[in-house]
């Protein structure tokens, strides 16, 4: 808990605070005695696979787990993050202004840094919708995608969206996977993975809401 988010878990009560009063998830990356929003630290990623952590608050995951994914990754099955605790994930969705923001930006406030490279396989699309897809146990295989990782996501037990800091309504939803839409067909079609992209719309249809 802090002042600021006074229902904040306590999972995250040992986490630093920002000048704003924001808990700073574990996986940020720090310079100057400053957090570098959003840049990770990339050390973190194998460490949170590897020894199953919170990618949020750094503790050790228990069998449930929440992915914190954009329409985008929904679509696809697949993210370049690691989960966090369900109890975790729900609080970021709901307070990061990256999340719970529709007109959020990446910053390029650290591009020409020299400790700082890209994270690759992120898209700088924004979207107004974020997805917590929840799994017990592992919950993901990664694999290699171009110059970094993915999670191929394993079928969710739950699949919860949020608009704005609460629960999305159908029609947001429609309007994020809409959205997302275009971009990733064509890349789909590109990669000559077409049909397999439309079962996955299909699929999809069972665990979006209607608008």
């Amino acid at each position: 808990m802090t002042p600021r988010f006074p229902d904040a878990p306590r999972r995250l009560a040992h986490l630093p605070r920002d000048r704003r009063g924001f808990p700073v998830p574990w996986f940020v990356s720090w310079g100057a005695g400053e957090p570098r929003f959003p840049v990770v630290d990339a050390a973190k990623l194998s460490l949170a696979w590897n020894e199953e952590r919170c990618w949020v608050c750094g503790d050790r995951l228990g069998a449930l787990r929440g992915w914190v994914v954009g329409p985008m990754s929904v679509i696809e099955g697949a993210t370049p993050e690691p989960p966090s605790h369900y109890e975790c994930a729900a609080f970021s969705v709901s307070a990061c202004p990256h999340l719970s923001t529709a007109d959020a930006r990446f910053s390029g406030q650290y591009a020409d840094a020299a400790d700082c490279v890209a994270q690759p396989n992120i898209s700088k699309q924004g979207s107004a919708v974020t997805a917590i897809w929840i799994t017990k146990g592992r919950g993901a295989t990664p694999f290699q995608a171009g110059a970094g990782t993915l999670f191929g996501l394993a079928e969710p037990t739950r699949l919860e969206w949020y608009a704005a800091g609460r629960r999305a309504s159908g029609g947001e939803v429609q309007e994020a996977i809409a959205l997302a839409l275009p971009k990733l067909r064509t890349a789909a079609q590109a990669e000559g993975r077409g049909a397999e992209f439309e079962r996955r719309l299909t699929w999809l249809d069972r665990w979006a809401p209607q608008a």
